[in-house]
């Protein structure tokens, strides 16, 4: 088997985890078997999280679990998911067309708001894409495409286990998935048919991909080793930002010329310019970081592996700690449509109120508030 996927994170550490069946020695692919619903989905283990259009709250996590909520968290439906494979990200361009991807090369895409789901993709499929992508070039005699072809083909061998860690779609048509070992995709019609993109991204090492990201009007990635890379619209291609930081990113966020990158032992960088010079947050931190988003004003919000929660204003790389009852481990961050913060971790999603800088956290709705509930359908 391939060497294990450091992501360094208790996240994706934990989501490993395979489903057995209730039979004694009897293993039950997760790629086929659809997510179990459960009345207690919303405090099972959750990591993506993102707001759709329209204002519809969705979350993914553990075992093909995607929740719903149409009143800012207060309640929760989960989604019918034909996989029960961990889901890692989850993107949605309009207020109905929505993508998921995890473990296993999963690809999910609903057409319905996130209530429904169905598959593009899975690791069985994918490394015969890459092949398939890959062999004309390599047996003309191109070095970096034979590599690619012999990873391709140690993919297969090895079975559907390597994951997508996050996907994220301009529009209802256009996308992009990247994962471990360099593993990019792309996408024109909505999910039909997947390309392979390595090639177009400057990472010769096969790094691992982690974060996308919008900022300054373009695409960005963040991933293992200090790289961060940031699309070229003439070209399409990915090419390499220099950062003084030569750990792993775990995520990126953008808001216009604005981007922060963060990561491993509490590590966050922070450009003003597009990426052209970068500086160092003070998180005062050394657990990972998960999560990233910005609210109104340039305020930056990042989340930790221990439960923290960060924020720096517009102006300032010194990081405070929210004040809050009882931290637990924190994976993912989105925000709802009046600005509250959309929290997914080892107990469920919750949403909070982040309150004035430095001040403390207000629960909204949660996992562990009373009068939260879920549906099952």
């Amino acid at each position: 088997m391939y060497p294990a996927i450091r992501i360094g994170l208790a996240a994706a550490t934990l989501l490993g985890a395979q489903l057995a069946s209730a039979a004694p020695n009897v293993f039950l692919d997760p790629l086929d078997q659809p997510a179990r619903m459960s009345v207690n989905a919303e405090r099972a283990m959750l990591v993506g999280a993102t707001r759709t259009p329209d204002g519809r709250l969705v979350v993914v996590g553990r075992r093909g679990v995607v929740l719903t909520s149409d009143d800012n968290g207060a309640h929760w439906k989960q989604a019918k998911v034909p996989v029960s494979t961990d889901l890692l990200a989850v993107n949605f361009p309009t207020a109905t067309q929505g993508w998921a991807v995890g473990h296993a090369g999963v690809v999910l895409h609903t057409h319905d708001g996130g209530l429904t789901w169905e598959r593009q993709l899975d690791g069985r499929t994918l490394p015969d894409l890459l092949i398939k992508h890959s062999k004309p070039a390599a047996d003309a005699g191109d070095e970096r495409a034979r590599r690619d072809l012999q990873e391709a083909e140690l993919f297969k061998a090895d079975g559907p286990g390597r994951p997508l860690f996050d996907v994220r779609f301009t529009d209802a048509t256009h996308g992009i998935a990247i994962g471990a070992y360099n593993l990019a995709l792309r996408t024109d019609d909505g999910g039909r048919n997947w390309h392979p993109i390595g090639e177009q991204i400057d990472n010769p090492q096969n790094m691992h991909l982690y974060g996308l990201a919008s900022a300054a009007g373009t695409l960005w990635i963040a991933g293992e080793q200090g790289l961060v890379l940031k699309q070229d619209p003439a070209t399409g291609r990915f090419e390499r930002v220099a950062t003084p930081y030569p750990g792993t990113f775990f995520g990126i966020a953008g808001n216009g010329d604005d981007v922060a990158v963060f990561g491993l032992r509490g590590n966050a960088l922070r450009s003003r310019d597009a990426g052209k010079s970068w500086e160092r947050l003070d998180t005062g931190t050394q657990s990972n970081l998960t999560g990233g988003i910005f609210l109104a004003g340039g305020r930056l919000i990042l989340t930790s592996a221990a439960g923290e929660l960060l924020e720096a204003g517009a102006a300032t790389n010194k990081m405070n700690r929210l004040a809050q009852g009882s931290p637990v481990p924190v994976f993912g961050v989105s925000k709802t449509r009046d600005g509250q913060l959309l929290l997914t971790g080892a107990h469920g999603v919750r949403v909070v109120a982040p309150g004035a800088a430095g001040q403390p956290v207000a629960t909204v709705a949660g996992a562990m508030s009373a009068g939260n509930s879920i549906k099952s359908e």
